[in-house]
């Protein structure tokens, strides 16, 4: 019993630590959910599959940063006809995206959990199987929204849902191409991949100190002669933040 008390009592104090470090490395895992293109005849589909990749944070304090990040997938794309689950053209295609942007935290004072969110601009690298086109770079951008559970300054876990998307990347070369018809479909719609992640959080550089609450100023009370005037006393000073 007292063993377990002990063991209670340590993950609360160390769930009551909010620090953490200037940079951070983060690998992560998840699983990323299918996508699908509509076209004129026929839709485009990228299967679901593990994802994997990781993040490098560099904290300007602890409500700010900057995340460089790379995630990583196989899974298989093709073409396939209203009303058939048989594909008229299908093959494997690896996913690259690299990005960066910045990242807000909110502070919660006290406490080893950090919500946060941010946003990311980058590319998005398409290399096909064997029997494939050439790889294939497209703009692409990124959302996450999550939080940092810290159990010291140095070691945390990540959660978080993230949703990446390249612009244009059903590019008839590899992922869209109904090659068994002979024709080929160049359409630059958009894909949407929604994931849910978890990773390990690394604190390799200087811890970061607490924010600063705010300091609340006061001005000083009116002269007491307006206790004799006989006009009204002006309205109290305002607080203001400093």
């Amino acid at each position: 019993m007292k063993k377990v008390s002990l063991v209670l009592l340590t993950l609360f104090i160390a769930f009551q630590l909010s620090a953490q470090t200037n940079f951070e490395f983060i690998p992560t895992g998840g699983y990323t959910f299918q996508d699908r293109v509509n076209y004129y005849n026929n839709y485009g589909r990228i299967d679901e599959s593990l994802n994997w990749g990781g993040s490098l944070m560099f904290n300007v304090n602890q409500r700010f940063g900057i995340e460089l990040l790379y995630d990583h997938m196989d899974t298989k794309s093709g073409i396939f006809n209203y009303g058939s689950q048989t594909p008229t053209s299908q093959q494997d295609v690896g996913i690259n995206y690299i990005l960066a942007g910045p990242v807000s935290s909110i502070y919660i004072p006290g406490s080893s959990i950090h919500p946060f969110f941010g946003a990311m601009l980058g590319a998005a690298v398409f290399s096909p199987g064997t029997s494939g086109y050439s790889s294939n770079t497209q703009f692409a951008w990124g959302a996450e929204l999550g939080t940092n559970i810290y159990i010291s300054p140095r070691f945390g876990l990540r959660l978080k849902a993230q949703l990446l998307s390249s612009v244009g990347g059903e590019n008839g070369g590899y992922y869209s191409g109904s090659y068994g018809s002979g024709s080929n479909i160049y359409s630059y719609s958009d894909i949407y991949q929604f994931s849910l992640n978890a990773g390990l959080i690394i604190g390799l550089g200087k811890i970061l100190s607490k924010p600063r609450p705010p300091v609340i100023i006061r001005r000083p009370p009116p002269p007491p002669y307006y206790r004799y005037s006989p006009y009204p006393p002006p309205p109290p000073p305002p607080y203001y933040y400093h």
